[in-house]
Order: structure tokens, then C-alpha cells, then sequence
């Protein structure tokens, strides 16, 4: 695959890299890292995210590339700009968000780079793929390494290191392999500042983000025993601790601390007026097949969805969705 990746980006000039809305660390650094190889081969790119970049995630655009997405016109341009579109971290049109139309109109070449699984990708020209990596910062860095050589320039070496670091919740969840560990092993002899990405990624809390937890995990539902735990936040609940939708982050993985616990959710109102839906499994329950279900997807223990409707009806239906793969997976152990 990485061949193939490899001849494709020689063939085209203009590259317009994106990641799927509400971009977190391994979407910003592959696609950071992904620039650094591009712009080695002498292309042009540009990177632009939706709706922003996290204050948490600034460090790793140090040469300010990134571009919030301009929904009042700003970006109009965005369609015809590319020779190729080219979606990181995501397989599915629809996860660009307010991008989405942008994309559909393109007549560039439509192509994604993505770990998740996932059935066939629709709706691309081309499309590299491979479920096995542990983030797509690490496809970017199998590509790159060979052709550029080490050391990598020190931005790329962190973007790429931080997209390992934030997809396997800094080496704690199961995806966390040998080869993801020699890659950190690599990157941090060759100056990544390992220290200093952790403090980044999660040493970030404002008192308005802690209000919300607090107040999030004080009204927790547990289910099966104690195996299953579901966080609801609303927009009430957001004004209420003065907090925003981007200090939601993380908050999904507050749950899985509880002992014995085999499935966490959190679903929040977003701002389009429907329920977004993140699940967590400790190892044996396939929280990616119960998004699916929803039109959503991921990894088999952390995916998501959106779903309509009023937050009540959506926690009903990830409650009952939950408990019946829970059911099913958990009858097998």
C-alpha cells in the first residue's frame, strides 16, 4: 500500500490535506507530518480543519500551516484549489462536517490515508488504507522515513510521535504494539521531547473544564452490574460550568477507571442540534459494531456516532445497544 502511496503523491502537484471534523492529535499529526513529506517532494499544500484547531493541539503546527475552515465564504476557493483532496485519519466523506460539500464538488483527485476499520471506503478515487497500524501518524511515518531519512525535521518527528501518543491514550490502550513502541523509541532519539508532547496533549485543564467533569460524573448511569457507564452532557449543561464543546475532550475516557467496567459512552448535544455518541471498551465488547448500527465507526474498542434527536432518546438507544453487543461479546469470553 505504501508504494502505491508513494507513486500516487509523486503524480500530482497541489495537495489539499483534511481530517475529519473536530480534528484530534493523530488527524492534526499525520496531516502535519504528511505536509513536511509533501512539501520535502517539492509539492504545495495546504492543510484546513473543521471547526478549529484545539488549543491543546497548536504546538504541533509551530509554522502555522493549518487553517480553520471558513463557513462564511472565507474558503470558497476550497473546491477548486487541489489536484488531489486528500482526507487523513477517516474513510467516510460525511466525518469532513461543514467540509463535506466542499469536498463533493471537488474535481480533484478524492482520496483518504486511514487505520480505521471500515468496509470498503465509497465515495474516493483512491484509497490507502491498513487497519493494522496503530495511527495513521504511523503510516505517514513508514512512508516518509525510507525517502527522507533521519533524523525527520524536528516538527514532523513531534506531530508524528504526538498521533502515536494520542491514539493509544499515551501508550495505555491494547493498539499499543511493538512496532508503535520502536516507532516512539525511534522518534525520541531522534529529539522528540517526549515530556513535553504529554504535557501538551492532556496537562491542559482550565477550572471550566474540570467544573464540567465534575459535573458530568456526578450524574454518571451505570448499567450491567457496573460494566457499563454512560456520561450525558447537554448544552445546558455546557453554559452551566461556562464550559465549551472543546473541553469535552478526554472526558469519554473517565469512565474506563472504574473497576470491572467493560463499556463507557459519552454523548453530548453538538451545535447542529444532534447527539454525538463516543464509546470506550476495556477488550471484549465491539463498541465499533454498535456505531455501525448508527451509521458511525472506528475502532473495534473506540468508535463513534451521530445520532437525531432529543439526548433522552439517544441514550436510550445506545443503552440498549450497548447491553445487547455486551450480550453477545461477553457470552464468548
Amino acid at each position: 500500500m505504501l508504494d502505491r502511496l508513494a507513486a500516487f503523491l509523486d503524480g500530482h502537484t497541489r495537495f489539499l490535506l483534511t481530517t475529519h471534523e473536530n480534528p484530534d492529535g493523530d488527524g492534526v499529526g499525520a496531516s502535519i507530518g504528511l505536509a513536511h513529506y509533501l512539501k520535502f517532494l517539492g509539492k504545495d499544500v495546504r492543510i484546513v480543519v473543521a471547526p478549529h484547531l484545539l488549543p491543546n493541539l497548536r504546538y504541533l503546527d509551530p509554522e502555522g500551516w493549518i487553517e480553520a475552515f471558513d463557513t462564511e465564504g472565507g474558503h470558497a476557493d476550497l473546491a477548486g484549489w487541489p489536484d488531489v483532496w486528500l482526507l487523513v485519519d477517516a474513510s467516510e466523506p460525511h466525518r469532513l462536517g461543514p467540509m463535506h460539500g466542499a469536498f463533493e464538488a471537488t474535481r480533484g483527485v478524492k482520496a483518504c490515508l486511514d487505520h480505521h476499520l471500515k468496509e470498503a471506503p465509497k465515495g474516493f478515487d483512491a484509497e490507502f488504507t491498513d487497519s493494522t497500524a496503530t495511527a495513521s501518524g504511523e503510516l505517514v511515518y513508514d512512508l516518509a522515513l525510507p525517502r527522507m531519512g533521519a533524523p525527520l525535521p524536528a516538527a514532523m518527528a513531534t506531530a508524528l510521535y504526538s498521533s502515536l501518543v494520542a491514539d493509544t491514550g499515551n501508550f495505555r490502550f491494547s493498539n499499543s504494539t511493538p512496532k508503535a513502541h520502536r516507532m516512539a523509541a525511534d522518534l525520541i532519539a531522534q529529539g522528540v521531547d517526549a515530556a513535553r508532547v504529554y504535557s501538551s496533549l492532556y496537562n491542559v485543564f482550565t477550572p471550566a473544564k474540570l467544573r464540567l467533569f465534575g459535573h458530568a460524573l456526578e450524574r454518571i448511569q451505570l448499567a450491567a452490574a457496573g460494566r457499563f457507564a454512560l456520561l450525558a452532557v447537554s448544552r445546558a449543561d455546557l453554559a452551566a460550568c461556562g464550559a465549551t464543546h472543546d473541553d469535552l475532550d478526554e472526558l469519554v475516557q473517565e469512565p474506563m477507571r472504574l473497576a470491572g467496567i467493560e463499556v463507557g459512552a459519552l454523548l453530548y448535544e453538538t451545535q447542529d442540534g444532534r447527539v454525538k455518541v463516543s464509546l470506550r471498551s476495556r477488550e471484549a465488547v465491539d463498541v465499533n459494531a454498535v456505531c455501525k448500527r448508527f451509521k458511525g465507526g472506528g475502532h473495534r474498542l473506540a468508535s463513534g456516532c451521530k445520532l437525531e434527536g432529543t439526548l433522552d432518546a439517544a441514550c436510550a438507544s445506545i443503552h440498549e445497544a450497548v447491553l445487547a453487543q455486551m450480550e453477545s461479546n461477553l457470552s464468548k469470553v
